[in-house]
C-alpha cells in the first residue's frame, strides 16, 4: 500500500466529527466509489480511523492518515421522529411519520398516510418529546387534528370547535395542557425557469390557544394586515415566541416583501397578558421556526418570506435571550438549504434538515453543543448502508427527538377515519 498524508475522501463525511457515546456506528465508502478497508482503534474519548482504498482488480492502493471521531459523554435522546415525503410537496401518494432509534439503525413507522385513504398526515409534535402524548394534522377526506394520550387517538377539527379557524403549525405548551397553533391559508407557486423550483406562502395567518382540559379555542394575537404564524414556547412555558409580518398583498408577486420578525407574548395562567414585543428585527433576515433551549434561540433566516426549504440562502442563526447577542451559525450551515431544527431535552445536541449532499432531498444532520457555545462538524444520521443515504429518494421532514419509542398508532388512529 502507497501510504498517503491526507485524509480519505468518504462519503458520508464523518471526519473530525463528535458522537454521543450511544450513537449507532458510522458506516461509509469511498466517495469515488473504490473498495476500502476500514480499521479503527479507540484511545481515550477519540475513535481513529484508518482506511485503505484500491480499484476493483489492483494489486495495490494507498492508506491514509488516520482520522479522528471525538465521542461525547452528553447523553442524546433516544429516539428521532420524522416525516418522510417526496421533496417538491405537490404529491404526497406515500408519506408518514416515523421514528429512528439512534443507538441502532433500526427505522419504524409511528403512523402513514394509509389511515386517511392518502391524505396527507403532518405536523407532529410531542410536548417536552414524550413519546406517550403527541398530535399529528391529517388532510384529505375527514381531516383533521388528531391528539393522542397514552395510545388512545381523538380527532378534532379546529375550525368547528374554535374562531373558525383551522390549525398549522403546533407549538404544545411544556406543561402539555396547552397548545398554540397558527392557522395559515397556505398557497404554492411553481417557477418555470428559476433556480428556485417552489415558492410557498401565506395569504392570511393568524394563530389561536387550545386548552385541551376544558376544549376552549381562543384567537391569540389576531390583528388585520399581519401576518402570524410559527410558535414556539421558553421552556418554562411562560413566553410564546412566534414570526410576523406585514401583509404586502398581491401575493405571490409581492413575496419579495414579506419579511418576518420575532415577537413574544407573556403567558401565565392560561391567558396571555399584555402586548406583543419585537425580539428581534433585522432588515437583511426573514424569521422563521424559532426555537428555545434555555437562554438560546436558533431559527431559520432566509432573504424574504415563510417557507425556507426551497430557499437555497436560508441559514441557521442564534440569538442570545440575555444579551441579544446574534450570529449565523458558520460551523452547521453550507452552501445549500438549512432549515428546521429541533434541540435535544438537555441541550447538547441539535438536529437540522439541510440539501447541502444534492441540493434537492432533505437529509438530516446532528451536531454536539459545546461549553465554548460553539457547535461541532454535523454528521450525517448513520444509516446500515451509506449508500441508503443517497438512493432513498425521500426528504426528512420536521425532525423531533423524543425521549423513548412512540408505541405504533396506525390500528388506533385509522379507526377516526372510517365513514
Amino acid at each position: 500500500m502507497c501510504q498517503v498524508d491526507s485524509y480519505p475522501e468518504i462519503f458520508p463525511d464523518y471526519i473530525g466529527v463528535t458522537v454521543p457515546e450511544s450513537m449507532a456506528g458510522l458506516r461509509f465508502s469511498m466517495a469515488d466509489g473504490r473498495r476500502s478497508n476500514v480499521e479503527t482503534r479507540k484511545e481515550g474519548d477519540v475513535i481513529w480511523y484508518k482506511v485503505s482504498a484500491w480499484n476493483r482488480g489492483a494489486k495495490s492502493g494507498e492508506s491514509y492518515k488516520e482520522f479522528p471521531v471525538y465521542i461525547s459523554h452528553d447523553p442524546i435522546d433516544p429516539y428521532v421522529a420524522y416525516r418522510l415525503i417526496e421533496p417538491a410537496y405537490e404529491s404526497w401518494h406515500d408519506m408518514g411519520i416515523y421514528q429512528r432509534e439512534l443507538s441502532s439503525y433500526k427505522e419504524t413507522a409511528v403512523v402513514t398516510n394509509r389511515i386517511n385513504d392518502r391524505g396527507c398526515v403532518n405536523c407532529h409534535t410531542f410536548p417536552s418529546g414524550d413519546p406517550s402524548r403527541m398530535l399529528f394534522h391529517a388532510r384529505g377526506r375527514n381531516g383533521g387534528t388528531v391528539f393522542v394520550d397514552g395510545g388512545k387517538a381523538t380527532k378534532v377539527d379546529l375550525s368547528k370547535v374554535g374562531p373558525m379557524m383551522q390549525g398549522t403549525y403546533p407549538a404544545w405548551n411544556p406543561d402539555g395542557r396547552y397548545v398554540v397553533f397558527s392557522s395559515n391559508s397556505t398557497n404554492q407557486s411553481f417557477y418555470t425557469a428559476a433556480h428556485q423550483q417552489i415558492e410557498v406562502y401565506d395569504k392570511v395567518s393568524d394563530m389561536m390557544l387550545m386548552d385541551l382540559q376544558t376544549g376552549q379555542v381562543s384567537v391569540v394575537a389576531q390583528t388585520e394586515g399581519l401576518l402570524e404564524t410559527f410558535p414556539s414556547w421558553s421552556e418554562d412555558g411562560k413566553t410564546l415566541y412566534y414570526c410576523v409580518s406585514d401583509n404586502p398583498g398581491n401575493l405571490p408577486f409581492s413575496r419579495e416583501e414579506t419579511h418576518y420578525v420575532l415577537k413574544s407574548l407573556a403567558f401565565d395562567g392560561g391567558s396571555f397578558v399584555g402586548g406583543p414585543q419585537t425580539v428581534l428585527d433585522v432588515d437583511s433576515l426573514s424569521v422563521s421556526f424559532p426555537r428555545v433551549k434555555g437562554d438560546k434561540l436558533i431559527f431559520t433566516a432566509s432573504a424574504y418570506g415563510t417557507f425556507p426549504i426551497w430557499h437555497k440562502e436560508a441559514d441557521l442563526w442564534m440569538l442570545d435571550l440575555t444579551d441579544g447577542s446574534l450570529r449565523p451559525l458558520d460551523e452547521l450551515n453550507s452552501d445549500d438549504t438549512e432549515s428546521y431544527h429541533s434541540w435535544s431535552s438537555n441541550g447538547k445536541w441539535l438536529i437540522f434538515s439541510s440539501r447541502r449532499i444534492d441540493g434537492r432531498y432533505t437529509r438530516l444532520f446532528i451536531s454536539h453543543y459545546g461549553e465554548d457555545g460553539k457547535f461541532s462538524k454535523p454528521f450525517l444520521l448513520p444509516q446500515r448502508d451509506p449508500m441508503h443515504n443517497t438512493l432513498r429518494l425521500k426528504s426528512y421532514n420536521i425532525p423531533e427527538f423524543v425521549t423513548g419509542p412512540v408505541g405504533g398508532l396506525e390500528k388506533e388512529t385509522k379507526k377516526l377515519f372510517q365513514p
